[in-house]
């Protein structure tokens, strides 16, 4: 008899299959892991590699290492270089977006050697954290290290200089000879072609910037020259060696309001220049001058009897009217000259000394004051802007060209004694002398003739018997007539000498003629004077010889 078999289901899953279960679950649980403390993967761009090493190169904060650079390429354009680096886990907050990394390697400068410890373990990267909330993941590399940390107190504020030598990062900014700050950041505007500084000042002492500071670059070494002899002062070794910045306010001025961060200050080459170029409160002037302006720079100082109240910015103007220059006008052979006039220098309040000048200029012009050019120094032969009364000029009103007032000028110094010479002269010449001495002649004619006939009357018998007290004035009379005979004939010779022919007369025509010769002389003179006022100290400068072109 046959058995029915009895076929038993068994589970299709091994028990072998537990081990790469368990396998899987412990490589995803280990992914999980390394992804959760590996931390955040940033990407620094730099120009070159230098000194990078993939998986050797760490990034510290205060030589704390938070993370390293596992691998380097070039960039898709081939012009930088690309670093990614692996940051731990418990740092991901200080990936500020204003954070700052630049590498660490030996460096020498006026604050000392540091980055000695990476000649034998290698550069590293130096990251400094910001203060931002908002977070990042690329950065790019920073040439020069970061000065000052951002956990430093003080203030940040920046210079603009247009004429001053340039100063280094790191460059001392000094108070009183105090070292208060320093250079942090320095650019060149090529725009504006000024160079651009960014300053920081420790605390407290960024309570001693305040809106009427000047600042002034300090060569280290200061020359006085004196009657008492000469006095030398030098600074630290680190100023003669990379100089430095002073700090300070105007002689004779009070502390301002305080300046906030980011406020913009001048950078000027001298206290001398800064003390020129702090006055920010100005207008422009134009003044047409009829002479040459030779020996008139710009920077020379526009005065009022003596005292300075603006500056000469442009001799010529580029004043540009229906597309050509003002200074060669058809019409007009006056060369303008463009000035600023700078409140501050008329009162420390300069919103007073605007509305003031503003308010009594016009009323000035009117009485007769006149701008004119005044010799300032006979050696170089610099002249300056003067502004002064002169109450026998034509009357005048400020007027327009292009954008510009045009302040009314009068001629002055050698052109206006030259001319005044001349008009001496003139007039001189002008003196009809040979017919006052013709007319002087015809009256002594006359007179002779009226006393014979009164000689002859006197003579006469019927007039000899005439009354007593009658024949007395008689002979008075003739005695008085006898007395201007006399004068007359002296009168007679004397006006002979000045008759033509005579001795004085030549010698008077003589004279004239030396006057007249040695002003035909003294006008060149006077042009050259004009032109080159130092042309009596040094030769007059000649243009250069034409040279023939090449063929």
């Amino acid at each position: 008899m046959t058995k029915t078999a009895n076929v038993a289901q068994k589970s299709s899953i091994s028990a072998i299959w537990i081990i790469p279960v368990v396998a899987l679950f412990v490589g995803v649980w280990m992914l999980y892991q390394y992804q959760l403390n590996k931390g955040q993967t940033i990407y620094i761009t730099m120009p070159q590699a230098e000194g990078i090493i993939a998986g050797k190169t760490e990034i510290k904060v205060r030589s704390v290492k938070i993370g390293q650079i596992d691998h380097v390429r070039l960039s898709d354009s081939q012009d930088s270089v690309i670093a990614r680096a692996q940051i731990d886990k418990n740092y991901d907050n200080l990936l500020t977006e204003d954070a700052s990394i630049w590498v660490v390697k030996p460096r020498i400068d006026e604050t000392g050697i540091s980055g000695m410890s990476t000649l034998l373990s290698g550069v590293y990267l130096e990251f400094s954290p910001g203060e931002s909330n908002r977070l990042k993941k690329r950065f790019t590399l920073q040439e020069e290290p970061a000065l000052i940390g951002k956990d430093v107190k003080g203030g940040r504020f920046k210079l603009l200089s247009y004429n001053a030598e340039v100063l280094d990062v790191s460059t001392g900014i000094f108070f009183k000879n105090y070292k208060i700050g320093q250079i942090e950041t320095a650019t060149f505007d090529w725009k504006n072609q000024a160079m651009q500084y960014g300053i920081f000042i420790k605390a407290p002492y960024e309570n001693l910037i305040t809106l009427n500071s000047i600042f002034w670059v300090n060569s280290g070494i200061e020359i006085d020259l004196s009657a008492d002899g000469i006095n030398i002062n030098t600074g630290s070794l680190s100023k003669l060696l990379k100089g430095g910045i002073s700090v300070g306010l105007p002689d004779q001025q009070a502390p301002g309001d305080l300046a906030q961060d980011g406020h913009s200050f001048s950078l000027s080459q001298s206290y001398k220049q800064a003390l020129e170029e702090r006055f920010y409160d100005f207008d422009y002037y134009l003044i047409e001058f009829e002479q040459s302006i030779r020996g008139l720079r710009v920077g020379a100082p526009v005065e009022y009897r003596g005292t300075r109240v603006g500056t000469v910015v442009e001799a010529p103007a580029n004043v540009i009217i229906d597309g050509k220059p003002a200074h060669f006008r058809a019409k007009n052979t006056a060369v303008p000259v463009l000035i600023k006039v700078e409140y501050g220098r008329l009162y420390h309040i300069t919103s007073v000394a605007k509305e003031y000048w503003e308010t009594s200029v016009n009323e000035w012009i009117e009485n007769g004051m006149r701008a004119s050019l005044k010799p300032g120094n006979l050696l170089t032969g610099a002249v300056y802007v003067d502004f002064d009364f002169y109450t026998d000029t034509p009357k005048s009103e400020l007027k327009k060209l292009a954008q510009y007032d045009v302040f009314p000028s009068v001629s002055s110094g050698i052109t206006v004694l030259a001319d005044q010479v001349s008009d001496v002269l003139n007039k001189v010449n002008n003196l009809k002398i040979e017919d006052s001495l013709a007319k002087m002649q015809t009256t002594f004619s006359e007179y002779q003739a009226l006393a014979s006939e009164m000689r002859t009357l006197l003579n006469k018998p019927d007039t000899q018997n005439l009354p007593g007290d009658f024949n007395r004035n008689l002979e008075k009379i003739t005695k008085s007539m006898e007395q201007f005979e006399i004068t007359m004939r002296q009168f007679d010779k004397t006006m002979a000498s000045y008759q033509a022919g005579s001795q004085m007369h030549y010698q008077l025509e003589q004279t004239l003629l030396q006057i007249k010769r040695l002003t035909e002389e003294f006008q060149p003179l006077t042009r050259g004077l004009n032109e080159q006022p130092n042309m009596l100290i040094f030769d007059k400068s000649l243009p250069n010889d034409p040279q023939p072109r090449k063929q």
